[in-house]
């Protein structure tokens, strides 16, 4: 099969309006600037959805909206609203479980499993931070330092210390994804991933979001997160150079990596913005490189019942988008 280049078409209709997603349990979710809305296919083959506005604080304080500053709040939003996602569409595949099993629950029953899985979640997001310490901070810190034995002076380099701190971040990374993507649901996630792309690319290109146009797209994004991460990756090395020497212990880089989220997630997002724009220039082609290689595991080609999903998903944001600004959206 012949696949489209990664490219946004001069007159697509993303000029007017952006529109972002993210795959979650068996659906996907869409977003554009007003509106997100969750699809997930159903144990019994329907399509669940749920929509709402985006109640983003940018709209309450408008220099939110300053560039680097947007980044990291962008940032934050999605975070939110993929964890908002996820919960529903787990919400949906154990209702379609449970269903299955002919289970009823009481009304108390109902609130006292509510209340469990909001304190499961809590303490999921809890261990999950700790985890993500460990892994990102920890590990590559200390990897750093026992390479001191091989490379003398290395912990004195400001430059190569860092450089080869991060390389260890992005090393744990790709080898967690790589490990996890043998695993059956996460391939079906990666499937749903490669159906948001398609239905996007269908969506810029202006066409109707059919299985026939959705197909021939590739499952590769520049504005995906996966290329995001590799963008706050070089951008960190740049921050972690000036402001991280090596003699810092582990508990005070900690206590300076967190808040250096800020400047690192706000100029990689601009860096993205920029990319986007400008993606058929050689030296961005080399920049989202990376990004897009990486794809080729995060992304998989979805079945037809996953593109219906990743359409029915993009319609329903775009149907509250034509009735919130009509002159914007074509359907």
């Amino acid at each position: 099969m012949k696949v489209k280049k990664t490219k946004t078409p001069a007159s697509c209709s993303s000029k007017k309006m952006n529109v972002g997603g993210q795959a979650v349990i068996e659906g996907v979710l869409m977003r554009s600037p007003n509106y997100y809305a969750v699809s997930v296919r159903h144990k019994n083959g329907t399509i669940k959805s749920m929509s709402a506005p985006v109640n983003s604080i940018t709209k309450k304080y408008p220099f939110l909206k300053w560039p680097v500053l947007r980044g990291f709040i962008s940032l934050i939003e999605s975070m939110t609203l993929g964890f908002k996602a996820l919960d529903y569409s787990a919400q949906i595949y154990e209702e379609g479980y449970e269903n299955k099993k002919k289970k009823k629950l009481s009304k108390a029953e109902t609130e006292k499993k509510e209340k469990k899985e909001k304190l499961e979640m809590t303490v999921t997001y809890i261990i999950s931070f700790a985890f993500a310490l460990f892994l990102f901070i920890y590990l590559p810190v200390q990897g750093t330092k026992l390479l001191e034995k091989a490379l003398p002076g290395l912990a004195e380099n400001r430059v190569w210390f860092n450089l080869i701190v991060v390389t260890f971040k992005l090393a744990i990374f790709f080898l967690y994804i790589w490990a996890i993507s043998f695993m059956e649901d996460v391939k079906r996630l990666f499937m749903y991933h490669g159906a948001e792309h398609k239905a996007i690319y269908t969506f810029e290109d202006g066409k109707k979001l059919t299985q026939k146009n959705m197909l021939p797209y590739t499952t590769l994004h520049p504005r995906c997160g996966t290329a995001f991460i590799f963008l706050t990756m070089l951008v960190s090395i740049i921050i972690f150079v000036l402001l991280l020497p090596p003699e810092f212990k582990i508990w005070q880089r900690i206590l300076l990596e967190i808040p250096l989220l800020i400047p690192i997630a706000g100029l990689s997002y601009e860096l993205l913005k920029f990319s986007d724009k400008f993606q058929n220039n050689f030296f961005i082609k080399i920049l989202i490189a990376p990004g897009l290689a990486f794809q080729k595991i995060t992304t998989k080609e979805p079945d037809a019942k996953m593109l219906e999903v990743a359409a029915n998903s993009i319609n329903e944001v775009l149907k509250l988008e034509k009735k919130h600004r009509p002159a914007a959206v074509k359907l």
